[in-house]
């Protein structure tokens, strides 16, 4: 299937390490031209040099909105247009500073991840916007399939208690998108949520512990980056806009749980 990837440009925060930098290595495999943000300099450009060229690099926290604007308003700069939005800036859950259950939680700890993961989230979509628009416009007035999309890298703690900050900022994802749907999707941009488990990445070990919980979804075995960065790629395409505001739970199933 051909995605109409081809000649896009893609934002993908988070982009040096991890999921990130998978969704960015599956979306150049497309034809897409690729952003990566990131607030590391040393990271962003091993990250370019591991990637290939023709990849951007963009410094910049999400908790501050000045950094964000300049950032995306560099990477318009830099290809001329956005169409494409990945956000999976945010500290994995597995080494997060926060703790679980109500004495463990540390509330201005959590506060911050709440910053970075949704807020952060909102801030880059905030300042992408008015650019996802003016590519929906240039797509249909070139005749080409017109389309943008924001897809939001979440996590299934949105679907289970254990850590409260956890639960908190990925569900708070899962509200922001739903919201950007509504009100972005007649615009033609897609809005979207992916829920990956414990995944496999090629910037984190997995513990024993871990690795068997990881293991236990009912196909038996680790889910890799890579398997997400498909779904992200499906998602960023034209052929995706249906699923706008869908929230997908890419962790391999989990045996016994229905979802109604």
């Amino acid at each position: 299937m051909d995605l109409g990837l081809a000649g896009r440009v893609a934002l993908v925060t988070g982009g040096s390490r991890g999921i990130g930098k998978a969704c960015a290595r599956a979306l150049l495999a497309e034809g897409a031209h690729v952003a990566l943000l990131a607030r590391g300099a040393d990271a962003l450009a091993a990250a370019a040099a591991e990637l290939g060229t023709g990849v951007l690099t963009v410094r910049a926290d999400t908790t501050d909105a000045r950094q964000v604007q300049n950032a995306v308003d560099a990477v318009v700069a830099e290809f001329g247009r956005l169409d494409i939005v990945v956000n999976s800036a945010a500290q994995p859950a597995s080494v997060s500073s926060v703790g679980t259950g109500i004495e463990g939680t540390d509330p201005a700890e959590a506060l911050a991840q709440v910053d970075t993961k949704v807020l952060g989230y909102l801030r880059v979509a905030r300042a992408a916007a008015p650019y996802l628009r003016a590519a929906v416009r240039a797509s249909a007035a070139a005749g080409a399939p017109a389309g943008a999309a924001i897809i939001n890298v979440s996590g299934m703690n949105a679907r289970r208690t254990g850590s409260i900050a956890g639960s908190i900022r990925n569900i708070g994802v899962v509200a922001l998108a739903q919201n950007l749907a509504d009100e972005l999707g007649p615009d033609g941009i897609a809005v979207t949520v992916v829920h990956p488990g414990m995944t496999r990445t090629d910037s984190r070990e997995l513990t024993p512990g871990r690795l068997a919980s990881a293991e236990a979804n009912a196909l038996g075995r680790v889910v890799d980056a890579a398997e997400i960065a498909d779904i992200v790629c499906f998602l960023a395409s034209p052929r995706a806009a249906a699923l706008n505001g869908a929230v997908l739970e890419a962790d391999g199933g989990r045996p016994g749980t229905l979802y109604v």
